[in-house]
C-alpha cells in the first residue's frame, strides 16, 4: 500500500512543482514587458517660434540622455522633446548642470513610451536624433535645439 501511495504522490508533486515554475517565470516576464505610460503626454507644440541651437552636447548611452549646460543661459523649467514626438517635464537647467535622464520617461501624445532599448528590450531602440527644449515664460515660449552628438545602444 504504501508503494501505491508513492507512486501517485512523487509524480503529483512534479506536476505541480513544474506548474508552480511556469507560473513564476511568465509572473516575471512583467517586470520586463515594455507597457503604456500611465498618462498621455502633451502634443508636440508645432507652432512655437524655433529659437536658436544652444551648443548643448546631448548623449545618448543606451536608455540614459547625458547633457552639460556649458552655456551662459538658463533653460527652463518646461519640457524636453525628442524627435519632435516624445517629452518629458524637466526643470530649471543652470550654467554648469549636468543632467542624466532616463529616455524610459519619455512619453508621447498617445501614452506610449520612448523605445530606449536595453538589455531587455522586445523591440529595437529608437534614435536620438532632434533634442529641444521648451523653455521661457508661458506668454513667450520658445523651442531651443541642443546638439545630439552621440547615440551608443549597448
Amino acid at each position: 500500500m504504501l508503494n501505491q501511495l508513492r507512486t501517485r504522490i512523487v509524480p503529483l508533486a512534479g506536476v505541480l512543482l513544474l506548474t508552480g515554475g511556469v507560473a513564476s517565470s511568465l509572473g516575471g516576464c512583467q517586470l520586463f514587458r515594455e507597457t503604456r505610460a500611465a498618462e498621455a503626454g502633451p502634443s508636440y507644440p508645432i507652432d512655437l517660434p524655433r529659437g536658436t541651437v544652444a551648443p548643448v552636447q546631448v548623449f545618448r548611452e543606451v536608455t540614459k540622455l547625458r547633457m552639460t549646460n556649458t552655456t551662459a543661459r538658463t533653460f527652463g523649467p518646461g519640457r524636453l522633446w525628442l524627435n519632435q514626438e516624445h517629452s518629458a517635464e524637466v526643470g530649471v537647467f543652470e550654467p554648469g548642470d549636468t543632467w542624466e535622464l532616463d529616455l524610459r520617461t519619455f512619453v508621447d501624445e498617445f501614452g506610449d513610451l520612448y523605445r530606449a532599448g536595453g538589455f531587455f528590450a522586445r523591440r529595437d531602440p529608437a534614435a536620438v536624433v532632434l533634442v529641444e527644449i521648451e523653455t521661457g515664460p508661458a506668454d513667450n515660449r520658445e523651442l531651443v535645439g541642443f546638439v545630439v552628438v552621440e547615440n551608443r545602444f549597448n
